[in-house]
């Protein structure tokens, strides 16, 4: 279930135009979902500006129980803002310590935590920063390095990383996006914290060697590749055995 913060323009080549949704459209948004639906995980992407990441502030304070995954969305790839100046302070000030997960590139980590990122030291720096800042828990993605390398950091734990293979690295478009997803959809179904990152960098490298272009920029990751792969021998088994 969704709830629209904005409208984009885009194409394969960039984001051309944005249109803040009316935060009370928001708020009754919120609203509803919450009142028809089972909600056990929420992610948090672009916010466009301060009056809706106020409303989703709002949001986190009525349900202090759900996790929620912030991915703090700043800039698109193709370099338009995606949140103003107050809205990025707001995240920063407020959404970041109410958030279960923040899941920054190296751009984002850097505006958040005012260091220089741009390799893996700097990374586990500015993740180590971020908890100072009163994260609960921190992943740096690092996709655009030569090896696409992920900083998790919880609470006082040892950092970790995550190292992969880059592989196709035109094939990126929504990357961050799918990622933080993953993640929220793995806590969605009873994961442990670790366990939803690890799956969830799994299932983002999956998609991303198995995306199609559709334009002549970056490529969409294709998030449906799960269900073109051929059916495992136990599943038709199954299958077979229940008569469907």
């Amino acid at each position: 279930m969704a709830a629209v913060t904005a409208l984009t323009v885009q194409n394969t080549e960039g984001v051309k135009a944005l249109y803040p949704i009316d935060p009370a459209i928001l708020r009754v948004s919120l609203q509803a979902l919450m009142a028809d639906g089972q909600v056990r995980a929420v992610k948090i992407g672009m916010l466009a500006n301060r009056a809706n990441a106020q409303v989703v502030g709002e949001f986190l304070e009525a349900y202090p129980a759900l996790p929620a995954i912030l991915d703090p969305v700043l800039r698109s790839s193709s370099g338009t803002a995606l949140l103003d100046q107050d809205g990025y302070e707001f995240l920063r000030d407020h959404l970041l310590t109410r958030a279960t997960l923040v899941t920054p590139n190296l751009a984002e980590a850097s505006a958040l935590t005012g260091l220089e990122v741009e390799n893996l030291e700097e990374m586990k720096a500015a993740a180590r920063r971020l908890l100072d800042l009163g994260a609960r828990a921190v992943v740096v993605t690092g996709g655009h390095l030569e090896k696409a390398v992920d900083v998790f950091a919880e609470g006082s734990a040892a950092l970790e990383t995550f190292v992969a293979d880059r592989v196709k690295p035109d094939n990126t478009h929504g990357t961050g996006c799918t990622f933080s997803s993953a993640i929220a959809a793995n806590i969605a179904s009873g994961r442990h914290l670790r366990e939803a990152v690890v799956l969830a960098k799994a299932y983002v490298a999956g998609a991303i060697k198995r995306a199609r272009p559709i334009g002549p920029g970056r490529v969409p990751l294709n998030h449906f590749y799960r269900t073109e792969e051929a059916p495992r021998t136990a599943d038709l088994a199954a299958a077979s055995e229940s008569g469907a």
